[in-house]
């Protein structure tokens, strides 16, 4: 995948967030929870529950600075 497309994926990632903070009025941190939620279903369905939680775990370990951005 080209790094245009990820690029892509974010934005299109971080405006349909936006629109459900707004819609259902909650914090980002609740929509966070959800989201995480789901993405650990959608990977134990597939099979990729291990490698999701060393991905979580390996963010945790080394959060981005206060001034970093995350996309």
């Amino acid at each position: 995948m080209l790094n245009e497309n990820l690029i892509e994926i974010s934005r299109g990632v971080d405006s349909y967030l936006s629109t459900l903070l707004l819609k259902y009025d909650i914090t980002p941190l609740t929509l966070t929870a959800i989201v995480i939620a789901r993405a650990m279903v959608l990977n134990k369905e597939a099979g990729s529950a291990e490698d999701f939680i060393k991905l979580i775990a390996s963010i945790s370990q080394d959060p981005p600075e206060s001034n970093e951005k995350v996309h």
